[in-house]
């Protein structure tokens, strides 16, 4: 085999591979289905923190209606939390439209224009269409692999706290209706037995710093349920892109830093 015919069988190859990736994997990559398991997590994630956020507005209406001002500060953080939940839901949401489209994107722009860069370089010699398509094709695996890495990593830490949060959800929302209910029967003992108004008073006074230390206790645990949600949701796939970005630099020496203004002086 002389080497046009070996240029010729590489081009078809080649070829071959870039339609595939075009018209084949790019459609796979953006199905739903293809990535079912890691959106199903990600629907449970989404369940959490919407469980958590209702929880917790749950808890600040309950707190807010306690006699007097002792739950007042408990109260406004714990409906300042509702902000930091949305956040989180938001890149949950983004993860998982990101899911599909960068697979699409790599699949379909990406590594066919690597195959068009490696199929030129087949008939002209040239070392610079070599690299570049080795740099791109990396490139492309560290965008494409990015956010199943992230969620690969989240699950492993959030197996750990899977029932603390439950646990949380569940106490948050039980202590909120506690205090409803406390409050429906002290009201209706108001009423039946007007004249006993300074003991039952005195009662609830005494009961509310016992309700107050509770409800500290949930908000300590709700700031640690949404600070784990925010490391495996914000944090870990920015840190898990990086991370393959610096390898792919590694291995082509490619900056990702942006070019530094020339002074004009």
């Amino acid at each position: 085999m002389n080497e046009l015919t070996k240029r010729i069988v590489s081009c078809v190859l080649l070829l071959i591979i870039g339609l595939g990736c075009f018209f084949g994997i790019s459609g796979w990559q953006s199905s739903p289905e293809t990535h079912r398991t890691s959106i199903e997590y990600l629907n449970e994630k989404q369940a959490t923190v919407m469980k958590l956020t209702a929880a917790s507005t749950a808890a600040s209406a309950a707190v807010s209606a306690l006699p007097g001002d002792t739950g007042s500060a408990i109260a406004e953080k714990l409906a300042d939390l509702t902000s930091d939940f949305l956040i989180v839901l938001c890149a949950i949401m983004l993860e998982k439209y990101l899911l599909t489209i960068t697979g699409y994107a790599v699949f379909r722009f990406i590594l066919p224009a690597v195959c068009v860069l490696l199929i030129v370089r087949q008939f002209r010699s040239s070392e610079i269409l070599a690299k570049l398509a080795f740099k791109l094709a990396l490139f492309g695996m560290a965008v494409w692999l990015a956010i199943p890495g992230g969620i690969t990593v989240s699950r492993m830490i959030e197996a750990t706290y899977e029932t603390s949060l439950s646990q949380t959800i569940e106490d948050t929302q039980s202590a909120a209706d506690a205090i409803d209910t406390s409050a429906g029967s002290d009201s209706d003992s108001d009423s039946e037995k007007s004249g006993f108004w300074s003991g039952i008073t005195s009662s609830v006074q005494n009961a509310v710093s016992g309700v107050t230390e509770k409800f500290e206790k949930l908000l300590s645990n709700v700031m640690e349920a949404l600070a784990v949600l925010i490391v495996t949701s914000c944090v870990l796939p920015v840190l898990v892109l990086l991370f393959l970005l610096w390898i792919v630099k590694m291995l082509t020496g490619i900056d990702f830093n942006l070019p530094k203004r020339k002074s004009t002086e």
